[in-house]
């Protein structure tokens, strides 16, 4: 058992970015064998958050988010959120059928929101339609009324074109999935899409990327009248501006590195990131998830700690009263 290194606070530790699902699609038995219990039992997944000193979960369903099966999609959502309300640790991200279609999702999130889920989960890009698509936009006008998060999630298998990065080092998984989540930062932004929705509330995994160790490139680059060609984008510093106001970010991808996270916590103010572990794919056991918490307590003030660890997040959460 881990040295809880959490313990001692006045505040709920939440995690933002947890996995848990009630049906393993063919893709992932092998991990399904690795991984064990964690990955569908929820009573063993509460035991080792428990353990690790993490007091409640908020999950999502990768293999679903984005599919392009409303049935299958809804029934998977109806399951978890069954799970969800025996127990009080929980809550939950109703995985949304993008890949059927913008309307679609938007019904199943609003269906799911008025059900007692807590937010909505979607893919950087679901079967060709990505996140700064006009199709979404029927989504985003349903999460920004009901006043619902969403975690936005890197596609999966290939989240570049798979001809740019395979798997064989895991490669996609190292930098594609980095690539994509940072790419739709930049079209919700660029595009204007952010200024369209000012109450939409994006939550993007693995630290956007880990955006903020790119902001010197991204200055650069973004510095108009530097390069040619710049004509169709904003200026760096109301790039930054939304950025630091406009996105969420969750602490997982990094396996509990420091420096990442405090990167990120340099860059953005702590009001916008969350605590988040990525787990059961990132932290397996009890003593890696309570480093992820601990790398926040060891980066950040007490103060914005507490926000980050579990204080953001509630107030993101829809259909919480705390």
């Amino acid at each position: 058992m881990p040295q809880n290194t959490v313990a001692d606070r006045d505040f709920p530790v939440v995690d933002f970015g947890a996995h848990l699902v009630t049906s393993v699609p063919d893709s992932m038995k092998a991990l399904d064998d690795i991984i064990g219990p964690i990955h569908r039992d929820p009573v063993k997944t509460i035991e080792r958050y428990e353990a690790a000193g993490i007091d409640r979960l908020v999950l999502s369903q990768p293999p679903f988010m984005g599919h392009d099966d409303v049935e299958e999609t809804a029934a998977a959502n109806d399951e978890l959120l069954e799970i969800i309300e025996e127990h009080e640790q929980l809550y939950g991200l109703a995985a949304l059928p993008v890949g059927a279609g913008g309307d679609a999702a938007a019904e199943e999130l609003e269906r799911c929101l008025d059900a007692g889920y807590h937010g909505g989960a979607l893919e950087t890009t679901s079967h060709g339609i990505k996140l700064s698509d006009e199709e979404v936009r029927s989504v985003f006008d349903v999460a920004s009324r009901e006043g619902a998060p969403l975690l936005v999630h890197p596609k999966i298998d290939d989240s570049l074109h798979p001809d740019v990065l395979d798997d064989k080092y895991r490669l996609n998984a190292i930098f594609g999935r980095e690539a994509a989540l940072s790419e739709s930062i930049f079209e919700m932004i660029h595009m204007g899409i952010l200024d369209d929705y000012p109450d939409l509330d994006l939550v993007f995994h693995h630290l956007g990327g880990n955006i903020a160790s790119m902001l010197g490139r991204v200055h650069l680059h973004h510095d108009i009248g530097r390069w040619p060609g710049q004509e169709h984008i904003k200026p760096y510093d109301e790039f930054k501006q939304q950025l630091e106001e406009r996105v969420y970010v969750d602490s997982s991808g990094f396996f509990g590195y420091h420096a990442p996270v405090r990167t990120a916590l340099e860059e953005l103010p702590s009001s916008q990131v969350v605590f988040g572990t990525d787990a059961p794919y990132e932290g397996r056991s009890s003593d890696e998830l309570n480093r992820f918490a601990t790398v926040v307590t060891d980066v950040a003030s007490e103060t914005d700690a507490a926000a980050v660890l579990g204080g953001n997040t509630l107030d993101l959460l829809a259909n919480v009263d705390e």
